[in-house]
């Protein structure tokens, strides 16, 4: 099989580098015929598997989920604009990443023989894709609170401390000042929000269960919504995160469909959202699923 190896020299410490290098090795020794991409600079992985995605039979995305998402959104770019298209190459994945979210919901090893044998075996799944303004994510999109976190995280205590700097700094902006209001139209109803997620998997910056219900090959996304105004409320949600108490909370609303509207309630008001840990934009936006989009190499 003809295979792209795209991976980012800064990922992982620094180790994706070497990791690449010995992927493609094992690879090789597997009979594949891999070529090695390296990123130089942001959305170079997107560009790079937009290019490749209709000359080779696989690409390998050899980073965290930030890599993951930039190859997936240049492999469905085309898909985006025309619905029909189904893009050729195969997606590969080699967990390199401070946080590896796909990788822990898809069951893909962390150990680099086990890897490629998953990827030289072939088997696949069809992963869905979200897109919200017409950028793709795998794992969510976050609005609110949630994107504020991710604007304000440092990326040493995110390396250090993963799923709990996420909860630490959300607790710490949360509080800080009050969060900003928002409009969700979904499932035919409306409602006035200061978080959102529309999610694409169970965990969320890590382990954290904040959608449980969540599949990435189920052909729908699981949104939930959080209403509460107030920094109590705020700081309840949050702290019933990690033992799953948050679905409990009235002012959580967990729903399950393939669209939903985001509209600030002011219009000089700037509400953030983010995809799959990243920040993207500002309201308003359109979320939707693509259903099975893209195959994934999968044990």
């Amino acid at each position: 099989m003809k295979t792209a190896l795209i991976y980012n020299p800064s990922a992982g410490r620094g180790r994706a580098a070497a990791i690449a290098s010995a992927v493609q090795r094992g690879l090789v020794k597997r009979g594949l015929e891999v070529e090695l991409y390296a990123t130089q600079r942001p959305t170079d992985a997107m560009d790079i598997a937009g290019r490749l995605v209709s000359q080779v039979d696989v690409i390998v995305a050899v980073g965290g989920d930030g890599t993951i998402n930039e190859v997936v959104n240049g492999m469905t770019r085309r898909r985006r604009q025309r619905p029909d298209a189904q893009p050729r190459a195969h997606l590969g994945i080699v967990p390199a990443g401070t946080v590896n979210v796909l990788a822990l919901e898809l069951g893909l090893p962390f150990q680099l023989g086990r890897a490629c044998n998953v990827i030289a075996a072939g088997k696949t799944v069809s992963l869905d894709v979200g897109a919200v303004n017409n950028r793709g994510f795998v794992l969510m999109m976050g609005a609110g609170v949630d994107a504020l976190t991710v604007r304000s995280i440092d990326p040493r205590t995110k390396r250090r401390f993963r799923e709990l700097a996420f909860l630490g700094t959300g607790l710490k902006v949360g509080l800080a000042t009050a969060p900003p209001a928002f409009v969700v139209r979904a499932g035919g109803r409306e409602y006035t929000a200061t978080f959102f997620v529309a999610s694409n998997s169970r965990n969320y910056a890590g382990h954290l269960g904040l959608t449980p219900e969540a599949d990435p090959t189920d052909g729908v996304l699981d949104l939930l919504v959080f209403t509460g105004t107030t920094r109590a409320s705020l700081a309840a949600f949050w702290l019933g995160v990690p033992s799953g108490l948050h679905l409990r909370n009235s002012n959580v609303i967990y729903l399950r469909g393939e669209r939903a509207e985001l509209i600030p309630l002011e219009e000089k008001e700037t509400v953030w959202f983010q995809t799959d840990g990243e920040l993207a934009g500002k309201l308003p936006a359109t979320v939707k699923i693509d259903a099975h989009a893209l195959e994934v190499l999968v044990p």
